[in-house]
């Protein structure tokens, strides 16, 4: 993982030492899930959605994080408004490309990016149809 420091220097001492403790009980746990040959990308972003940990490239880690930065926040405000009491705890896009998700913590943000596995079984059966109707 490649660890932006620049992105942490402008924050209290106090922050980025808990950010820290938080980031060392979670490193183990991406190790892991980096291991699965399924798994193309992780990044860990700060609040706003910047990079601080990633093992992709930096402009691609920017623009993940920050896109599933607002997408998060505008789920965790519509699931807020449904039930105030609920929070969101995994969010899961998929793509026909890619599985990304998201785990939001008070501190930052996990994102796993991942192959698709969405079979095209939709597009067999479309065209198994189409035979039927002729």
């Amino acid at each position: 993982m490649k660890i932006i420091s620049n992105l942490l220097k402008n924050f209290h001492d106090e922050w980025l030492v808990k950010t820290t403790a938080s980031l060392n009980e979670i490193n183990p746990i991406v190790d892991r899930i980096m291991e699965d040959e399924s798994v193309e990308g992780v990044i860990m972003t700060n609040q706003e959605g910047e990079p601080i940990l990633t093992n992709i490239n930096l402009m691609n880690a920017t623009n993940y994080g920050i896109a599933m930065s607002r997408l998060g926040a505008m789920t965790q405000a519509s699931i807020k408004d449904l039930d105030p009491f609920d929070e969101v705890l995994i969010l899961r896009v998929t793509t026909k490309k890619l599985e990304i998700m998201t785990a939001p913590h008070s501190e930052f943000n996990v994102i796993v990016m991942q192959h698709s596995r969405i079979k095209s079984k939709h597009k067999t059966s479309i065209d198994d149809n189409s035979l039927k109707y002729r």
